[in-house]
């Protein structure tokens, strides 16, 4: 039995988890798609656009897994203090959470009213292509999840 509580241990193992699903679909995305690929798959995109959201998705695979890394030392660890592990998780929250529903530039935005009308809450500035869009569809839920769990932390 752990001495932390079981409680902060089952967050930080669920936050882990969830860290390491999103990092490795953007590893799998962007070590298979280049922005080359995606250009000569669909020509009518905006190159200087596309090298944009790869490039904000390669901060995020990072931010994923420095989170996850730091969160799997804290698991590991038999005497855990919730100080630290609340402000790990408060780092997750503002670098990958935030980093995906807001990033810098305005690439893209959240559409507030999405879940009201049964759509992926991302819009992107301009088309961003089938795949950018699978990518979004596929982690954008995980990212949901792991904002719904670190809310609290927004006003910390």
């Amino acid at each position: 039995m752990w001495p932390m509580s079981t409680n902060l241990y089952l967050q930080a193992e669920k936050v882990y988890n969830q860290l390491k699903l999103i990092e490795h679909d953007l590893s799998h995305f962007l070590n298979d798609k280049s922005v080359s690929y995606i250009l000569t798959e669909e020509d009518d995109l905006d190159r200087e656009y596309i090298q944009s959201v790869v490039k904000h998705f390669r901060y995020l695979e990072v931010y994923c897994m420095e989170g996850k890394h730091a969160l799997e030392r804290l698991i590991a660890t038999e005497d855990i203090q919730e100080e630290v592990l609340e402000k790990v998780l408060q780092g997750v929250y503002l670098k990958c959470v935030n980093g995906f529903f807001s990033p810098k530039d305005d690439i893209w935005h959240e559409d507030s009213r999405a879940s009201y009308r049964n759509k992926m809450s991302i819009d992107f500035q301009y088309e961003p292509g089938s795949h950018i869009v699978d990518l979004t569809e596929i982690v954008e839920p995980v990212f949901q999840d792991l904002r719904e769990q670190l809310d609290y932390l927004e006003a910390v």
